[in-house]
């Protein structure tokens, strides 16, 4: 009569299958996080430089100003203040402007063409600008303007998407200059923190993680 042996692991082969395992998911765990963090930052950047293109093209194209502005609340059609832009952002054609206005507002005469959501996950956003082109002096702001000309209404200034995990180093800087046009903040040197519109490293914007 012709046995038949049962095959399995061995308590010893078990052992090294699972320490091999937990070897690899050791790797791969960190490395997958990573790359979820740095896909949501690429496309919190993306979305933010989209808007800033949309706003100068509908600028020069159309007859008055276009805004992009923070979100009163999640879900607002209306502008909140300049600590707002976390809820998302507007992009509307602004035919009501003030003069000297430290918060935009879409008014009956206005139009909203695009809304951006609450990005996802707890990254912040800020826009900061200076009226002396300098890098002193610098403040929060509540919109970005573009005017008939292309430019923006405003001396310059950066948007900074700060990466809340990973700290400056792997956080966004969009630049917008006088003549409109919009920059991505790269670093310099031995920081590796990229660098706002007046060439500081963001890292006084972006706390690194505890």
């Amino acid at each position: 009569m012709e046995t038949k042996l049962n095959q399995g692991f061995t308590l010893i082969e078990l052992l090294i299958a699972v320490a091999v395992a937990g070897i690899l998911l050791g790797i791969g765990v960190p490395s997958f996080a990573d790359a979820i963090k740095e896909s949501r930052i690429s496309s919190q950047y993306n979305s933010l430089v989209g808007s800033l293109y949309l706003a100068r093209s509908e600028a020069v194209k159309g007859s008055a100003a276009v805004t992009v502005c923070p979100r009163e609340s999640s879900g607002s059609s209306q502008c909140g203040g300049k600590q707002d832009w976390d809820n998302g952002w507007l992009v509307f054609i602004d035919r009501t402007t003030v003069q000297g206005e430290a918060t935009a507002s879409v008014d009956a005469a206005d139009e909203i063409i695009a809304v951006e959501p609450s990005p996802k996950g707890d990254n912040t956003i800020m826009a900061v600008s200076s009226a002396t082109n300098s890098a002193a002096g610098t403040a929060e702001v509540g919109f970005v303007r573009y005017t008939q000309s292309g430019g923006a209404d405003w001396s310059s200034g950066s948007i900074v998407v700060c990466d809340t995990h990973r700290g400056a180093s792997y956080s966004r800087a969009i630049n917008v200059v006088l003549t409109g046009d919009i920059r991505r903040g790269l670093p310099q040197g031995e920081n590796k923190a990229p660098r706002d519109v007046y060439n500081q490293p963001i890292s006084k914007y972006c706390s690194e993680p505890s």
